[in-house]
């Protein structure tokens, strides 16, 4: 077969925006494409990742937009990965914080070519100096301070400083010297997937290279759709798509995985002819901890969760992994893209007591009507950190109590005095923290456990005390039914249900 030949051309650039929640990314892309994004995604934060075209100078220019919360640490990764150049946006009012280095780790590790951007001058408290010096500690050498780092200062809110960011992204652009062969079947990245209610499973994709075609085939992973139903970020039928642009393709045969490589092909049969073995059952799953005989698990609360797309999905499978400690954990045991379903609410009655939660999703009646009559709570939310505080919550609601002891002070006896019915006299020296008049103690020799006790009362220089602290001696009279001797070792301890 002869190879095609290489038609290269200049492309335009891919940028990512990349930053700390609050920042100002969503503002700052708000403000180039003249429309309010902001406005509407719940709590004021981005929450999924989205991709636009805008002009500048009669070129185009695809920006990926990225969450900021710590909870989408993944998707801002494959948001560099996918980029040509990467935007840092960086409040001139707040300096660099946490997921301002974990961007900056993302940028490092795709070795993507970036651009620093100081939002908020306007405001009062920017001090860009400070921000500057911050950035300089982390080895972001800017432009015009000895390093090669393009900046700007911006406003994202009133657009001070946007016209020269977007010059600059251009003059980035043409010294990486971007190029693509429209003449080559289209490449690219998955960069979102959903199930759409009325027309199926579809995914937001990144043509890297090559174009489009209405009539081709798409492969991403084990995943297939026919380009029949392609349309732009703004929703307009598309019959073909070239390199940098970001369609919408539905009509998938299973859901592809985010961050996936697409590729196009001619016909069904060469995408199917393509697509990779089946992995075997259970192969991406570690072998699960048996438990030794006798031996207690801990505590593990059931989840089914329901999200709108792949990478809130994603989200919440890290937050959750974060929930709980070596004594309860949370567990997501079902999960899927779409409204919650009739399936789930039956899920979670077999599991006996599975939380069901839906992020960004409705629910569905018959559900609904089956989890009304099982006693079945759904609770839906439409921020990632409310679920996960409710989670949280509901996980310390049901983890059984259980006995915690702290000990507050250790002593050493130096003297068995005498011992009467009620109780033994004995001499001590506390070696750790501090013994009280009341305090429940074990009794230890050579670090075993010989019997608990209390002490009735405490003396210091034969004077009653209430306490007695570290490295002072002290006499006793001690409740226990064991013999003390001396050389034995006396605990105070407090416990407690948790």
């Amino acid at each position: 077969m002869t190879p095609k030949p290489n038609n290269s051309t200049e492309r335009p650039p891919i940028v990512a925006v990349l930053g700390h929640v609050d920042h100002g990314k969503s503002t700052l892309l708000d403000f180039i494409r003249k429309s309010n994004v902001v406005a509407t995604e719940a709590g004021g934060i981005t929450q999924h990742v989205a991709a636009y075209e805008v002009v500048h100078k009669n070129k185009r220019i695809t920006f990926i937009d990225t969450p900021g919360h710590a909870a989408f640490s993944a998707i801002r990764a494959r948001g560099a990965s996918a980029a040509d150049i990467a935007i840092l946006v960086v409040a001139a009012d707040d300096g660099v914080k946490a997921q301002t280095l974990e961007a900056l780790k993302s940028i490092r590790d795709t070795n993507t070519p970036f651009i620093v951007a100081l939002n908020k001058i306007d405001k009062p408290t920017a001090d860009i100096a400070r921000t500057q010096r911050m950035l300089l500690e982390q080895n972001v050498y800017l432009e015009k301070f000895g390093g090669d780092v393009p900046w700007a200062a911006v406003s994202a809110k009133v657009g001070t400083g946007v016209e020269e960011l977007l010059d600059l992204i251009l003059l980035v652009a043409e010294m990486e010297g971007f190029t693509g062969d429209p003449s080559a079947a289209a490449q690219g990245y998955v960069i979102e997937s959903h199930r759409d209610q009325k027309r199926g499973l579809a995914a937001t994709l990144i043509v890297k290279n090559g174009t489009l075609h209405s009539g081709m085939s798409v492969r991403a992973g084990r995943a297939i759709a026919p380009v029949r139903i392609m349309e732009d970020y703004s929703g307009v039928a598309l019959e073909e798509a070239s390199f940098s642009s970001p369609v919408q393709l539905i009509g998938f045969d299973e859901l592809p995985n985010v961050g996936e490589e697409f590729y196009a092909y001619e016909t069904k049969h060469e995408a199917e002819d393509a697509r990779p073995a089946e992995a075997p059952a259970g192969s991406t799953h570690a072998a699960p901890h048996l438990l030794a005989e006798g031996e207690v698990g801990p505590f593990t609360m059931p989840v089914i969760v329901r999200a709108d797309v792949s990478g809130s999905l994603e989200a919440i499978a890290q937050e959750t992994e974060k929930l709980g400690d070596e004594h309860a954990r949370v567990s997501i045991v079902q999960s899927g893209i779409g409204a919650v379903s009739e399936n789930d609410v039956k899920a979670a009655i077999a599991s006996n007591g599975s939380v069901v939660v839906g992020f960004n999703v409705v629910i569905d009646a018959p559900a609904f009507a089956l989890a009304l009559q099982h006693g079945i709570k759904i609770e839906t939310f439409t921020i990632i950190y409310k679920l996960t505080e409710r989670l949280e919550e509901l996980l310390g609601e049901r983890a059984p109590k259980r006995l915690v002891e702290n000990t507050t002070g250790r002593a050493r006896i130096l003297k068995h005095f005498s011992s009467r019915k009620d109780a033994q006299v004995v001499g001590g020296k506390v070696v750790d923290g501090f013994l009280s008049r009341g305090a429940t103690v074990r009794i230890m020799r050579r670090n075993e456990l010989v019997g608990t006790g209390k002490l009735k009362n405490v003396q210091a220089n034969k004077q009653d005390v209430d306490r007695i602290e570290e490295g002072r001696e002290f006499g006793a009279q001690v409740a226990c039914e064991c013999e003390i001797a001396e050389g034995d070792v006396i605990e105070a301890f407090t416990s407690s249900m948790q």
